[in-house]
């Protein structure tokens, strides 16, 4: 006689919200990263894409090396908060605001890595623009150059901020539709995302960047909160 051993279910149940709380974690981390590097601007002052002189090569090698790693970092920490965020959204609206929350992801996901690819394209730019072993005439030229074509020296990322934006308007509207979290905390966000095209001067700019980062790490814990909770319930 043949016996079938029960079929396990707790296991498939709890990598679930196992697998949740890694992408509320994620988030969290990367929005804390992309935090303090905005408090401390370890790339020097914000470049102005619409000025005729983006790059200054007196500015940048003053912040050479310290430009390069924090900028690889914010990139990859961006690209982290487009997919995450995404995630998110999708574990909380699971009816109501379905589909708006599945645009959106695909919107921050794609954005959030076109933003790295072209954040670290750029840092690699800058570095060896201000390297030892070349001239500073060399570089200088290089600069005059990177200005007259600032498409391909800022394209990529400023696409993918863009369509990162637009993403996280769509995830903000499934989650007022799904009424997963307070309403007024969503607006707020959205407020804030539509002040960054208001032209605000850098410094200010790089506040209103963070407090959108800590609104992030609290949609962060709520996720978690309710990846938890779903845990337990399965």
């Amino acid at each position: 006689m043949t016996t079938t051993a029960p079929v396990q279910l707790d296991t498939a149940v709890s990598s679930g919200p196992g697998r949740v709380r890694v992408a509320a974690g994620a988030l969290a981390a990367s929005a804390a990263t992309v935090a303090v590097l905005l408090a401390t601007t370890p790339w020097g002052d914000r470049l102005d894409s619409s000025s005729d002189e983006v790059l200054s090569y007196d500015k940048l090698l003053e912040v050479r090396d310290a430009a390069w790693s924090s900028m690889v970092l914010d990139s990859f920490s961006y690209a982290v908060i487009g997919m995450t965020l995404g995630l998110g959204v999708l574990h909380l609206a699971r009816s109501k605001g379905r589909v708006a929350a599945l645009v959106g992801a695909v919107l921050t996901t794609v954005g959030g890595i076109l933003f790295a690819m072209g954040g670290a394209a750029f840092a690699t730019v800058v570095w060896f623009i201000t390297a030892d072993g070349l001239s500073e005439g060399a570089g200088r030229s290089l600069v005059d150059y990177a200005n007259d074509h600032v498409g391909h020296l800022m394209g990529l990322d400023m696409a993918g901020f863009l369509l990162t934006t637009i993403g996280s308007l769509v995830l903000a509207a499934a989650l007022i539709r799904a009424r997963a979290v307070p309403v007024s905390a969503v607006v707020v966000y959205i407020l804030l995302t539509l002040a960054q095209f208001t032209g605000l001067p850098g410094r200010a700019m790089d506040f209103l960047q963070i407090a959108m980062m800590v609104l992030l790490i609290g949609f962060a814990a709520v996720v978690w909160s309710r990846a938890q909770t779903a845990g337990r319930n399965g």
